[in-house]
């Protein structure tokens, strides 16, 4: 492919400051990323999202009086797409260098988020030790547990957040071709376990205990790999030593095992998610009344696990604490549950996300112009960078011109050495490896542990912070 300049300099460009008390997902990642990545870097971060769409229940329920299946009413489902491309200094244009693409499901029956991380996937055009995905993946989860900066009505409807995760590696999942870049090496499965492990220990464990602001929310998190019996035999595989008297205290917060009692029958408390790694066991769950230990058996035995290739599982939920953050006047003024209250919601929750906000049809076709591009070389990554841009501002031009393209620069060139671990991706950083998985998750925020008598669990285990910039919109 021949390259292109995919700079933006046509676009309108205006200062904007620095604030992590956005109300805006895009704004919160910029914001995030300003202070926390380590260098100097000029991103361009792009926000696309799905109408909120009504969904069938996760788990199956029967009606108590008839006994047939059963779908709750109030569960929608956004897809949400997040990409950051970065400007090469030496040739001044832009290329892609990390995305991830989610799936929020908002039961309005229960007040609970999930949330499934399906894929993530770096190009490998620039330096792992300065890429944006961990603390992109960090400022994503952490932009739903700042309950302070929540509107109240859309902060009662997730009182509970779950974050649920797969980890399998795969040479590309986003970038089509980047496998064949040589400079992106993909995680062993070790790797790729232990590198997950480790982000969500930074984002949500290592701020629990050693915040001092007040604490609005328990959580607990989960970690299983289906075939290894203990802890002990997991961590080995990670190499996952715990030898500091802080690393110790943050791993009390894991637990080996999953979130789900044995003796339950598998698809009435495991949910399935669109992009799932679990449907087509779920699926046979569904028609041999599996519980919960036979499902995870059978999962050991699957696909994910075949070739001598170990996935896991991480889950974390983080549950409001007993309505804290709320004052009495706040609770009276969130009208009752009707019709009316959903649609207000629903128009809140898609104002939450920024950038562009699209049918579910007309995602699923913008994931197809993404995937059509080609990454396997320097050159042509860019130009398929510059080719999305365009793509992606004709979809603005389609549905509301306000809509931003968040462009900023990171300089934290001062940035210390114990910042610079705490903040990027420290586990086998030099070696240029790139973290590339399917996923799935589910999590929980600040304080103390839910007590939780349904869960499964052979032991327990491990979760981090920040510094400042410049950010810029470029606006049509």
């Amino acid at each position: 492919m021949a390259s292109k300049n995919s700079s933006h300099s046509s676009k309108a460009v205006t200062d904007e400051p620095t604030n992590l008390n956005s109300t805006r997902l895009i704004d919160y990642l910029a914001s995030y990323l300003k202070q926390t990545v380590n260098g100097v870097h000029t991103y361009t971060i792009y926000a696309l999202s799905s109408k909120l769409t009504h969904k069938s229940a996760l788990t199956l329920h029967k009606n108590s009086n008839t006994g047939s299946n059963t779908s709750k009413t109030n569960l929608f489902e956004r897809q949400l797409l997040l990409l950051v491309n970065e400007k090469i200094p030496s040739t001044d244009k832009e290329v892609f260098v990390t995305g991830v693409e989610i799936y929020e499901y908002h039961d309005f029956d229960t007040d609970t988020l999930n949330i499934y991380i399906s894929k993530v996937d770096t190009t490998g055009y620039r330096p792992c030790s300065s890429t944006p995905t961990k603390n992109l993946l960090t400022a994503y989860m952490k932009f739903y547990l700042e309950d302070a900066n929540v509107n109240k009505q859309l902060l009662l409807k997730r009182r509970m957040i779950k974050f649920n995760v797969f980890a399998r590696p795969h040479p590309q999942y986003l970038f089509h071709l980047s496998e064949q870049n040589p400079t992106k090496r993909v995680l062993s499965d070790s790797e790729l376990l232990k590198w997950w492990k480790n982000v969500l220990q930074k984002t949500f464990l290592h701020d629990t205990i050693h915040s001092l602001q007040k604490k609005t929310r328990k959580e607990r998190g989960w970690f299983f790999f289906p075939g290894m019996s203990s802890e002990k035999i997991a961590l080995t595989f990670i190499k996952d030593n715990v030898d500091s008297e802080a690393e110790k205290h943050e791993n009390l917060v894991w637990q080996y095992g999953y979130p789900y009692p044995d003796e339950e029958e598998a698809i009435k408390v495991i949910p399935k998610f669109e992009d799932d790694a679990k449907s087509r066991w779920l699926d046979t769950a569904r028609e041999s009344s599996l519980t919960v230990k036979n499902f995870w058996e059978l999962i050991s035995i699957g696909g994910e696990f075949a070739g001598g290739k170990q996935a896991g599982f991480f889950w974390v939920e983080t549950a409001l604490d007993d309505d804290q953050d709320l004052t009495n006047q706040d609770i009276k003024t969130v009208p009752m549950m009707d019709q009316n209250f959903n649609t207000e919601i629903k128009k809140e929750l898609e104002k939450e996300v920024g950038g562009v906000v699209v049918s579910a049809h007309t995602y699923v076709q913008a994931l197809g112009e993404l995937f059509a591009q080609e990454f396997n070389t320097e050159e042509a990554a860019i130009e398929s960078t510059s080719n999305w841009h365009r793509y992606f501002s004709g979809l603005q031009e389609k549905t509301n011109p306000d809509d931003l393209i968040i462009k900023f620069t990171v300089n934290n060139s001062t940035i210390t050495h114990n910042d610079s671990q705490q903040h990027n991706d420290n586990d086998n950083q030099q070696h240029n490896t790139t973290p590339v998985n399917n996923l799935q998750m589910r999590i929980k925020r600040k304080v103390s542990l839910v007590q939780n008598d349904n869960v499964n669990s052979t032991t327990d285990s491990s979760v981090n912070i920040l510094s400042p910039s410049l950010i810029k919109r470029v606006k049509k």
